[in-house]
C-alpha cells in the first residue's frame, strides 16, 4: 500500500503529521524535523511503537489523530481509548512503584483528563 499524509495534529505548540504506511498503520512524523518517531497501529488493538518520542506523547498524538479523523475509517472496531488509558495508568504507577522503592500511599492511578498537560522534549 502507498503511503498517504492524513493530515497534521498539533501538541504543546509542536506540529506531527501523520502518514497511512498499511491499513491500520500509522506513522508520526515531526515536522520541525522531519523525524520519524513513532508509529501507531489501530487494529486488531491499538498499539504504539516510539522511534524518539515518549510514549506518552505518542500516545497523545495518536489519540488526537484518532479523535480529529486524521485516520481512515476501514471497519476495525473501535478501540476502546478507556481500557488503553486505565494500562497506561497502571503501568505508570508500577513503574513509578518499582523506582521509588514500593508504594506506600498511593491513592491509585488517577484519571487522564486530571494529569498535568504532556509536553514534548525540546530539540
Amino acid at each position: 500500500m502507498a503511503r498517504k499524509v492524513k493530515g497534521m495534529v498539533q501538541l504543546a505548540g509542536v506540529t506531527y503529521r501523520i502518514v497511512r504506511v498499511a491499513l491500520g498503520s500509522y506513522t508520526v512524523v515531526r515536522i520541525s524535523d522531519d523525524r520519524d518517531v513513532g508509529g501507531f497501529k489501530l487494529a486488531p488493538a491499538l498499539g504504539f511503537e516510539s522511534r524518539g518520542l515518549a510514549l506518552d506523547v505518542l500516545r497523545e498524538v495518536a489519540r488526537l489523530a484518532i479523535h480529529t479523523a486524521k485516520t481512515s475509517y476501514v471497519n476495525f472496531p473501535r478501540p476502546d481509548l478507556a481500557v488503553i488509558d486505565g494500562g497506561m495508568a497502571a503501568a505508570n504507577v508500577n513503574t513509578a512503584s518499582a523506582a521509588s522503592g514500593g508504594g506506600g500511599g498511593s491513592s491509585g492511578p488517577r484519571h487522564p483528563s486530571s494529569l498535568p498537560p504532556v509536553v514534548p522534549p525540546r530539540t
